[in-house]
């Protein structure tokens, strides 16, 4: 009876200092780890999203970033945080999604280790694209021409990135596309050959190739997303001519599991006024991203956990061996 008692009063009084954290947050500084280097589309975006949110909560949201290892690093260093609502994880479909079926083991468990805050983005597509002479403009017309030309056509990817490579092997399935691949480790290099002809044919984020799309250099085919991309709404979704060939792509806030609830609620809300500013679609879509709001924390959630389950079933299907 008195172990009894006495654990009720740890837990009631845990509850009472959680709930006076709760309301007094923050009181110092928030750590929003970032898993990739500063400069990159991702940094950028955070820096960004942290600078509003430090506005609408009072507080300073500062960006720490840990890159490399497929976001590993940055993914244990969230997951072993203290849940106290000042570490917050700025992850991404690679971390929360792709990784658990590419790793036989991983220093973390998404569906355990975390608990969801906030969507930021949940439109960050890869795409198709070529080089301006390939002379095709539409995914039928690329398919019958690589048909055409059989063991001629390769492919570009950048085999760091990981979705891009996955997405471009089930392509290559479902058409039934005799193409093969070229691999790179820096989209720097693989862009340049592809501009350069080199390899007629790219998959890759949107970021990636935009400025170059732009120019005139390569011409956008088609979009792996379920909807067109807001500022491209002319290139047609892949799923237009193959149904059902969708992977959206997604940026979203964790946290440590079990940081307090109301601490969850207070950040969705900043994340949420920041993405409703007229100027965060905008940035957004500059680096290739499209939001729908930040959602709750159980949509965001659910939707992760929905993309877990895609990448599972995209792993059976092309027979994907976790390394």
């Amino acid at each position: 009876m008195k172990r009894t008692l006495l654990a009720l009063g740890a837990w009631a009084l845990v509850a009472c200092l959680n709930g006076a954290q709760a309301q007094e947050w923050p009181g110092r500084q928030i750590r929003l780890i970032v898993p990739t280097g500063p400069g990159a589309a991702t940094d950028v975006m955070a820096r960004v999203m942290a600078n509003e949110v430090s506005k609408v909560l009072g507080g300073t949201v500062y960006v720490e970033n840990l890159p490399g290892a497929s976001g590993l690093p940055a993914h244990q260093a969230a997951a072993r945080a203290t849940p106290d609502g000042y570490t917050f994880l700025f992850t991404n479909t690679s971390g929360m999604a792709l990784n658990p079926v590419s790793f036989k083991q991983l220093p973390y468990n998404p569906a355990t280790d975390f608990t969801a805050v906030a969507m930021v983005a949940d439109l960050g597509p890869q795409m198709v694209s070529v080089h301006k002479d390939v002379p095709v403009n539409t995914l039928p017309e690329l398919i019958a021409y690589v048909k055409a030309n059989k063991g001629k056509i390769d492919y570009a990817v950048d085999i760091t990135a990981g979705a891009p490579a996955v997405l471009a092997r089930l392509l290559t399935k479902r058409t039934q596309m005799d193409m093969a691949e070229v691999p790179y480790k820096s989209a720097a290099q693989m862009v340049q050959d592809v501009v350069a002809g080199r390899v007629p044919v790219l998959v890759s984020s949107i970021a990636v190739v935009r400025s170059f799309i732009d120019a005139g250099d390569l011409k956008p085919i088609a979009v792996f997303s379920g909807r067109r991309f807001p500022t491209l709404p002319n290139m047609p979704t892949v799923s237009e001519t193959l149904p059902g060939t969708v992977m959206d792509g997604f940026f979203a806030v964790v946290a440590p599991a079990r940081t307090p609830p109301d601490i969850i609620a207070k950040f969705n809300r900043a994340v949420d006024v920041f993405l409703k500013t007229p100027e965060a679609p905008e940035r957004l879509a500059a680096i290739g991203l499209g939001t729908s709001g930040a959602g709750t924390p159980e949509s965001t959630a659910r939707y992760i956990a929905d993309e877990q389950q895609h990448w599972r079933d995209l792993a059976v299907e092309l027979k994907i061996e976790p390394q």
